[in-house]
């Protein structure tokens, strides 16, 4: 269902924007954290909500990606879901339809944080959020981009503090064994549905 919001993994649910005005599904998901991406143009139309209980933060990234330095932005977010995600909070990521950008931002920090390539962290929002489409010109592109980016960050060792920490690409089955009992989940689903696509 596009017009609801589905959880990716636990404690981070991906949606639309309208959801934030939607009091009976941020109860019924325990969110206490809002992180909406927008473009500065949509100031109008998204803006923070006062939420009894709720932290709301938006981050303005111009749409036309391929002519803003997206990197930055990808690490920013990352380690805000990271510090949710640690804190134990419910985090609703979400943009004006939930399909683009925030879809984007959630496949940044599977790739940066489970040592995805771009094309599994995508299908893995995907077979979450079955309308999750990065644009194929735009940030599809920059998560390619982020995934090199990563690997060459791991190979070198050259990660800098406050940036996604990404370590080489492992085995399917080996990944499993090395990572948490969340991010084994995640490996295990990625699998499954790379055999599928077999």
């Amino acid at each position: 269902d596009r017009y609801s919001g589905q959880a990716i993994i636990p404690n981070i649910i991906l949606g639309p924007y309208h959801l934030v005005r939607n009091a009976e599904f941020l109860q019924q998901m325990q969110i206490t954290y809002i992180l909406c991406i927008r473009d500065p143009s949509e100031g109008m139309f998204l803006r923070s909500v006062p939420l009894p209980g709720i932290e709301f933060l938006i981050l303005d990234v111009p749409a036309d990606v391929n002519k803003t330095s997206i990197i930055p932005h990808f690490n920013h977010v990352n380690q805000l879901l990271r510090e949710a995600i640690a804190a134990g909070r419910n985090t609703l990521l979400c943009c004006s339809d939930g399909i683009d950008k925030s879809a984007s931002f959630m496949s940044a920090f599977l790739i940066s944080s489970y040592e995805l390539t771009a094309v599994n962290a995508i299908t893995f929002v995907q077979n979450r959020r079955y309308c999750a489409t990065p644009s194929p010109q735009g940030y599809r592109i920059k998560l390619m981009e982020y995934e090199l980016i990563c690997s060459a960050q791991s190979s070198t060792g050259g990660a800098s503090p406050g940036e996604a920490k990404c370590s080489r690409r492992r085995e399917d089955d080996e990944m499993a064994e090395e990572l948490s009992p969340g991010a084994r989940a995640i490996a295990t689903a990625v699998g499954a549905a790379k055999k599928r696509a077999k």
